[in-house]
């Protein structure tokens, strides 16, 4: 056999090979807790990625950008270990062994094992996720091993209809690793893409958004599932009096309920990635005040059990009573996806302030930069004042006559004075509004609109927030500080 064909021979078992470790790979995380390689070097990936470049593949692909990263990993993976077969096809021209393909194997794992999972940040072997971890990657790739040594092995002499059934093999190994993996991941990614909590929701939104439809966003492709009767709360740090707390002994301090509405920094302008809802929790400012900030102290870092960061400025904090530790959402504990058993929540700053799945408050004399923030977006993240059409929709056919427009508006602490729309430019109509539950809510508005003959309208709407600043027109995307401009919709009257 000559060097290119064993090769290409090696490079086809080695990806064959490669699905079927994948697909088990996908199979132990479910039942034996193995975090996947994918998921483990989404955030090394992440923080080399300028934040410009993941800011426009957010704000172009939404949901589905998490998507594509993972199966791009997928595949890099099996590709990877498909080079990994076809240098063990050539050097099996030289060495002719059994062994040698579980001498390859041996390499992979090494190389996942002392090299990936360290920088993953799961320590050497990735011991930090248990001893466990090194011996089911072992076992990973001795699946590896054994597809790769089916496939560097001689065909036996046998008969035309034996030959034709052993050429099956191949195509029968890859089908079932493929679709293995598509059974285990397409029904979370098929949701994530076309289902996601807040597409659920019709017509102008209601004052408090259903838990079941707030929002999600996450930088993991798997969410910690944080056991609350074993975690604690730390407030550590430039303080005199550290401060250790249980979920029950968080949930005996003073509690504070607010509404407040929540805006995604990824949000599109017109985007669906902001929500409100009623959160029960306990005042930072005071928790702070109880660990006795030392005079040095300027800045508080947050620490979350992702390995998610943040951090706010110390006098911000204390001068904002409505800054939480929150533990309940409409009146039951955090969803697992909303940050359970607790989570920050800063009103009038974008979510990336306000990280879930808390372990840490640390004070500091100087800012920590945030997850983030490292990638270049903004450290405050003050949100801006936006604007939306709930109804009609973009692209919506309508029947001459009365319509109702409407929709909500939103300006963080600084609250909304006016809401307008326009029709084809042709001058700003303002219209009412509900009062907002909060001064941290958006606020619901809603107009008759009655065309005067059939055709295509273009709509836009914008908001003045309550210091008298009209939102901005100028379109920009949300990378660094959240996304402006001023929503527009085209709509089609008929009879």
């Amino acid at each position: 056999m000559t060097r290119r064909k064993a090769a290409l021979n090696g490079f086809g078992w080695g990806c064959i090979a490669g699905a079927a470790l994948v697909a088990v790979m996908y199979y132990a995380a479910l039942f034996l807790g193995l975090r996947p390689l994918p998921a483990l070097l989404n955030e090394p990936l992440l923080s080399l990625m300028p934040g410009f470049v993941f800011g426009f593949l957010i704000d172009t692909l939404q949901h589905a950008g998490k998507v594509i990263e993972e199966l791009g990993l997928i595949v890099a993976m099996v590709l990877a270990l498909g080079v990994l077969g076809a240098i063990a096809a050539i050097a099996g021209l030289r060495w002719t062994s059994t062994w040698l393909p579980f001498v390859f194997a041996a390499i992979g794992w090494l190389v996942v094992c002392a090299v990936l999972l360290p920088i993953a940040g799961v320590g050497w072997l990735g011991l930090n996720d248990g001893p466990a971890t090194p011996l089911i990657w072992a076992a990973l790739f001795a699946i590896y091993a054994v597809v790769l040594q089916y496939g560097s092995t001689p065909p036996p002499v046998v008969s035309l209809e034996r030959r034709r059934l052993l050429s099956t093999v191949p195509l029968s190994i890859a089908a079932v690793s493929v679709g293995a993996l598509a059974l285990r991941l397409l029904p979370d990614w098929y949701q994530a893409v076309f289902n996601p909590p807040e597409s659920g929701l019709r017509g102008i939104s209601p004052d408090i958004t259903p838990v079941d439809n707030f929002y999600v966003v996450s930088k993991n492709f798997a969410d910690p599932n944080v056991d609350g009767q074993a975690w604690r709360l730390h407030v550590s740090g430039m303080v005199d009096k550290p401060t250790t707390l249980s979920l029950s002994e968080l949930r005996s301090l003073g509690s504070t309920q607010e509404y407040v509405t929540m805006e995604c920094v990824s949000n599109d302008v017109g985007g669906d990635l902001m929500s409100t809802g009623q959160f029960t929790g306990v005042s930072l400012r005071d928790l702070i005040a109880s660990a006795s900030p030392q005079p040095g102290a300027s800045w508080v870092s947050f620490h979350a059990r992702d390995g998610y960061t943040e951090s706010f400025p110390l006098s911000m904090i204390q001068a904002a009573p409505e800054i939480l530790v929150v533990y309940d959402l409409d009146g039951a504990p955090l969803p697992t996806q909303h940050g359970f058993p607790a989570r920050i929540l800063i009103p009038g700053h974008y979510g990336m302030k306000s990280p879930k799945w808390l372990d840490t408050i640390e004070l500091a004399g100087s800012e920590a930069r945030g997850y983030w923030e490292q990638q270049g977006w903004d450290h405050i993240a003050t949100v801006k004042t936006t604007s939306r059409f709930d109804a009609p929709r973009d692209s919506d056919i309508l029947r001459l006559g009365a319509i109702t427009v409407g929709g909500v508006a939103f300006a963080g602490t600084r609250g909304i004075s006016k809401v307008e729309y326009t029709v084809n430019d042709a001058g700003w109509n303002e219209v009412t509004f509900d009062p907002p539950l909060s001064k941290l809510t958006w606020v619901r508005w809603q107009t008759t609109w009655t065309p005067s003959a059939e055709g295509a309208y273009r709509l836009r709407v914008r908001a003045t927030d309550g210091s008298g600043s009209v939102q901005d027109s100028g379109g920009a995307p949300s990378f660094p500080n959240g996304a402006s401009g001023w929503h527009t919709i085209q709509v089609n009257v008929s009879k």
